[in-house]
């Protein structure tokens, strides 16, 4: 992999209760707020550029603030929230960002997202005048997405490189499409200078908050309100929230994490109950408890797999297929049934309207796959039961609050004597009881009834594992031929497996081609190509173009030729987030050269080896010689899928030094005659 693919603490500020919230963050020093009203622009405003703590930035938002409350009008409630924003263009790459979507959801019953009060302008000085162009009903189009999501866009007009651009918009979403205010961002992929979020809650409806990200509030308060909720009736009492984050830099992705809004700042909410006087408490997710017990009741969850009649057939040849004294061969077999039978539509989910309908149309998403595996177990006799977590591109899972919003995708669980067997049948070339790298984020949620329900390690079951070695001759022109042979295990095999099977042989070697331009292969062996217990192994017999370079008496080569690490993926000197690789690696290079006839071994690179602290990592390198034979090794080994920022600096000098060995050469010298 010669670790170039893009791949865990997460920093957090708090999480707790709303009505403890403004007691979590670490105040800041005090920061002048700012004084914004809407189309009130002076020439001033347009003086910070460029913005100097980020000479680079394409933009700068100036402001911003969100404003959510709940109304009850038409006989329902309904979740008001309403943006204000200012942006200045500091480069021409940043004009697109005139053009804004907001996404609209409606859902049954005719309960439709309502957007109104859409107002903008674009602002710029001429002649020392600010001179406005507002936003005309020509600039708004609403783009239909699917029967229930639709795209409200418009393009701000006359926005050129230092531009300032402002625009606010309401929208108003009924109850039955979500309960939920918005997630509130204090970042951007720009530097932001002020960033607010006010939202006011009547007591009877109870919220949970889940503050994230590295940066501390400017403002956090909470104060006591009364509100107007029902039309003719008295102001009910609420709680008042205030958060503003000012001089937020930009949240930029680094290689190797998760997704960058694991380090985002932001505020998330989700309804806990609603409790009216002397009415009944309604309860949503308060606890792991209730969550638990709203899982298991859904008929879209635990309604899935609890009777599933129509895999007894299944189920019944694979008992007779496998003997019951082989109970991972018999498991193994139940993944293949389902992997082979349902393609995953790459979508993520953890609940399934029918898995009979989706098991029937051989096709799905993981819920509807993985549902169906876990049922089509209990057919078998065994006890497997739901896992419930957030992958790496949703983000991470919180194990302290129970937000159903944090969850996307779902796997099959079974206890082996003690043991937690995880199984995903979305990938039928992963060996059973491995977890894809997207599901390998943290922690999960074992869903079992009678209150046994509790967390469970989502830990790589096995390594990223790939392993070179070569046969090489090299003439006296300094053509280099030979036997290269690849072995991919773990991660590695699964990988190359799904590509090799996916893709088609043909378009495989082509890959391995214009990855490895100089390569002029003349023959292919493949082996391990369908079993994921096994390694997948390939051997090409190759010449390698320009893999030496004779000058005068002299010939030079790298020992790794095409396999060498060429840069550092970690270019920053600095780093705020984890390294996340997701898995431990471990990347083996051997090889053996025999050369020309009438040449000496003059020098080769001196040996190193570099251990991380702890043992997190080791780096081996060496070139020997001896007679005419030029033996290389070379072995990078990470023994940590994620290493802290604290252990940053350590990480990156050793793929420093890495790089820099890889680039070193040997150098033959041709024997003077006697």
């Amino acid at each position: 992999m010669r670790f170039l693919l893009p791949a865990f603490r997460v920093g957090v500020l708090g999480l707790a209760m709303l009505r403890a919230a403004h007691a979590l963050a670490q105040q800041p020093a005090p920061v002048q707020e700012p004084t914004v009203k809407y189309g009130k622009i002076t020439p001033d405003a347009f003086q910070k550029n460029p913005y100097p703590p980020d000479s680079s930035a394409e933009g700068v938002v100036l402001y911003e603030l969100g404003e959510t409350h709940l109304d009850y009008t038409e006989n329902k409630f309904w979740v008001v929230y309403s943006l204000h924003r200012r942006l200045h263009i500091l480069k021409k790459s940043a004009t697109d960002r005139a053009t804004v979507s907001v996404r609209l959801y409606r859902a049954g019953s005719g309960a439709t997202e309502d957007l109104s009060g859409l107002d903008g302008a674009t602002y710029n000085v001429t002649a020392g005048a600010v001179v406005t162009d507002k936003l005309t009903k020509t600039g708004i189009v609403t783009e239909r997405v699917s029967d229930n999501v639709s795209l409200q866009k418009f393009t701000l007009p006359n926005v050129r490189e230092g531009s300032i651009i402002e625009y606010r918009y309401t929208i108003r979403t009924p109850f039955t499409i979500s309960n939920n205010p918005r997630t509130w961002a204090f970042q951007d992929d720009i530097p932001t200078l002020w960033s607010e979020y006010r939202v006011t809650f009547p007591d009877s409806f109870y919220y949970k908050m889940l503050m994230n990200g590295y940066l501390a509030m400017t403002i956090n308060q909470v104060k006591a309100v009364t509100v107007p909720l029902f039309t003719g009736e008295e102001p009910v009492t609420a709680q008042m929230y205030r958060f503003a984050v000012a001089n937020s830099s930009a949240i930029r992705s680094e290689a190797y994490i998760t997704t960058t809004n694991d380090y985002l700042t932001k505020i998330d909410f989700e309804l806990a109950s609603i409790n009216f006087p002397g009415q009944v408490t309604r309860n949503f997710s308060v606890g792991w408890d209730a969550m638990d017990k709203t899982l298991l009741d859904e008929a879209n969850f635990g309604g899935q797999y609890k009777r599933a009649a129509f895999l007894r057939e299944v189920a019944t040849l694979l008992k007779t297929n496998h003997p019951a004294t082989d109970t991972m061969a018999r498991i193994g077999a139940a993944c293949r049934v389902i992997g082979t039978a349902m393609k995953w539509d790459e979508t993520s989910s953890y609940y399934s309207t029918s898995i009979k309908k989706a098991y029937e149309a051989k096709k799905g998403d993981a819920a509807d796959i993985n549902l169906t595996l876990i049922a089509l177990l209990r057919e078998m006799g065994y006890d497997a039961n739901p896992v419930v977590l957030s992958t790496r591109a949703h983000g991470r899972f919180s194990r302290e609050s129970a937000l159903l919003k944090q969850l996307n995708y779902v796997v099959a669980h079974l206890d082996m004597g003690g043991r937690d067997v995880l199984l995903d049948a979305t990938e039928p070339y992963l060996r059973p009881g491995t977890l894809p790298l997207h599901a390998l984020n943290g922690v999960g949620r074992l869903i079992l009834p009678d209150s046994r329900s509790r967390f469970i390690a989502l830990n790589p079951a096995e390594r990223d594992v790939e392993a070179t070695s070569a046969q090489y001759t090299i003439d006296q022109e300094g053509v280099i031929t030979g036997i290269l042979t690849q072995s991919f295990a773990g991660y590695a095999g699964y990988r190359t497996r799904k590509t090799y099977r996916s893709e088609g042989e043909t378009a495989y070697l082509n890959g391995v081609k214009k990855e490895h331009t100089g390569w002029q292969i003349e023959k292919t062996a493949f082996s391990g190509i369908d079993d994921p217990n096994k390694s997948f192994v390939t051997a090409y017999t190759l010449t390698v173009g320009e893999g030496a370079t004779v000058a005068g008496d002299r010939l030079y080569f790298r020992p790794l030729l095409t396999e060498g690490q060429l840069a550092n993926p970690f270019k920053d000197p600095e780093r705020r987030y984890p390294v996340d690789f997701g898995t431990l690696n471990d990347e083996t290079y051997t090889a053996t050269f025999t050369i020309p006839a009438g040449y000496q071994v003059e020098d080769v690179p001196k040996p190193m080896q570099i251990v991380l602290p702890g043992n997190g990592g080791r780096f081996l390198f060496q070139v020997a010689a001896n007679g005419q034979t030029v033996q290389a090794t070379s072995r990078l080994s990470l023994k940590k899928p994620v290493y802290f920022a604290e252990e940053y600096p350590a990480l990156r000098e050793l793929f420093a030094q890495v790089v820099a060995k890889h680039a070193e050469q040997v150098v033959l010298k041709r024997e003077t005659a006697k």
